[in-house]
């Protein structure tokens, strides 16, 4: 049994972008196959640029605000409430394109 209390987590910077604050609730290697599970918040203009994982599926689940997907070079608008998978293999980038801050939590998982 493990409790993480994620309101005494300290933020870290994305491995992305060290501008861009994410809470790790769960780490690499601490379940099988889960590559990590945590929080992050975009201020407007944030961005993530283009990228791709070869082997690890991500799920996102937006709590607050909405922010722009590009998977495969289509753009998809999310908002509050939505909850999005990038497949292994995706290319894919977000950009908080919006006055407001998006906050999500989200989780990798491996397949190999």
């Amino acid at each position: 049994m493990k409790l993480v209390k994620t309101k005494q987590l300290q933020e870290i910077g994305t491995s992305h972008d060290e501008t861009i604050k994410k809470k790790v609730f769960i780490g690499k290697d601490e379940i099988p196959q889960l590559m990590m599970f945590g929080s992050a918040v975009f201020l407007p203009g944030q961005k993530v640029e283009a990228h791709v994982h070869a082997t690890m599926y991500e799920v996102f689940y937006i709590q607050k605000g909405r922010i722009d997907f590009v998977i495969d070079d289509k753009k998809i608008t999310v908002s509050e409430g939505d909850c999005i998978t990038v497949e292994a293999g995706e290319v894919h980038s977000q950009h908080n394109n919006y006055n407001q801050e998006v906050s999500w939590i989200y989780f990798g998982i491996a397949t190999d």
